[in-house]
């Protein structure tokens, strides 16, 4: 998994991990993806749900806070990510309300 995509490092939910920032633009799916990477893959799938899990919490307080909603993607080819979608419209709305003040 190469990718000219910056990768910073971050601890989420007591993970130490990789993130990520890809656009995504499935037809049904426009926005930025967060890609948060684990070091080792997750062989229970339970476990990745449990991770995932509380990531989402992490992130809805987080972006909450700053008008962003996020979706779990669903549709993550990799085993050791976990990906979430910032949605084109919460961008959208964010910077409108940024530009009004």
């Amino acid at each position: 998994m190469q990718s000219i995509d910056p990768i910073y490092p971050v601890t989420v939910a007591g993970q130490n991990l990789k993130i990520r920032f890809t656009t995504e633009d499935s037809p049904s799916k426009q926005g930025i993806n967060m890609q948060f990477v684990m070091e080792n893959e997750v062989i229970d799938p339970r476990e990745k749900q449990d991770i995932a899990n509380k990531i989402s919490v992490a992130l809805q307080k987080k972006y909450g806070e700053a008008g962003l909603a996020i979706a779990f993607n669903d549709r993550n080819p990799y085993k050791n990510v976990i990906s979430f979608i910032i949605p084109l419209d919460a961008i959208s709305k964010m910077l409108v309300n940024i530009l009004k003040g």
